[in-house]
């Protein structure tokens, strides 16, 4: 099954549901959020001259505008760097999940213990996380058919246990087993807080911030603010938005695959 993931959209956070577009129609949100940020900056722009025509002393400084911007410099930085990291972990979780599950298979193939029961249940559990906790819910809660399809396996690792098998072999079992429950679990944990919305926020405000700054330093050449304003209005589109397309693992414009984590049973 290595085709694209494509999950349902994301209701309740306003931000992860904006997240969850596709990419033209994320260009769209941010190329509107750059235009209202533009026009608000312009106004800006207008009231600073109106001001500087009758007082010049209260044109800020040059040097005051990379006060604001480098706040907006760093606050984008830390977005970005958390953006890369937490996909990292998604896709490390992704590798232990793929590698649990292939040996759990691969013990229970009928070269090894031959175990239809554990072989069935690790069916369950693949189909069932893949389209209700992947697709379904884009891995931000647990999905009740997956629990069910891990008490499967548990009770089939239970009954080799019970049977002749090796001790050590059935311990090898339920150490891969526990591995499994952990990775998901980490899955889980990585979906429902990938998107911290305050600093999402708190990049959006500086942007803003950092536009009327830009404005406040032109107020005595507004033919030059206009330009300036245009030109760091398309690098934080364009900047934001990229981010953006990365900002959740799992939903979105850029997902990680179904290919990171299918292995047949």
């Amino acid at each position: 099954m290595g085709k694209s993931c494509r999950t349902a959209p994301i209701e309740g956070d306003s931000l992860a549901a904006i997240f969850s577009l596709s990419a033209f129609f994320l260009l769209l949100v941010f190329v509107a959020f750059g235009l209202i940020s533009l026009g608000i900056a312009l106004a800006a722009l207008a009231f600073f001259r109106r001001q500087a025509e009758r007082n010049a002393a209260t044109v800020p400084v040059t040097t005051f505008v990379s006060a604001i911007a480098t706040a907006w410099a760093l606050a984008l930085g830390f977005a970005a760097a958390d953006v890369w990291l937490i996909r990292a972990h998604a896709e490390q979780a992704a590798s232990e999940e793929r590698s649990a599950i292939g040996r759990l298979a691969g013990m229970a193939g009928v070269e090894a213990f031959d175990a239809a029961d554990l072989r069935q249940g690790l069916s369950q559990y693949r189909t069932a996380f893949l389209e209700k906790e992947w697709v379904g819910l884009g891995n931000r809660d647990p999905a009740p058919e997956v629990d069910q399809a891990l008490q499967h396996i548990r009770l089939a690792i239970f009954a080799l246990a019970q049977g002749p098998a090796p001790s050590t072999l059935v311990s090898n079992l339920a150490r891969d087993f526990d591995e499994l429950q952990d990775a998901r679990n980490k899955r889980l944990a990585i979906g429902e807080t990938s998107v911290s919305e305050y600093k999402w926020y708190l990049v959006l405000f500086l942007t803003v911030l950092s536009m009327i700054a830009l404005a406040a330093v032109h107020a005595d050449r507004p033919p030059a603010g206009r330009n300036a304003l245009s030109v760091f209005t398309v690098a934080a589109v364009v900047s934001l938005w990229i981010l953006a397309l990365h900002a959740d693992p799992y939903i979105g414009p850029a997902p990680i695959q179904f290919d990171a984590i299918w292995v047949p049973v």
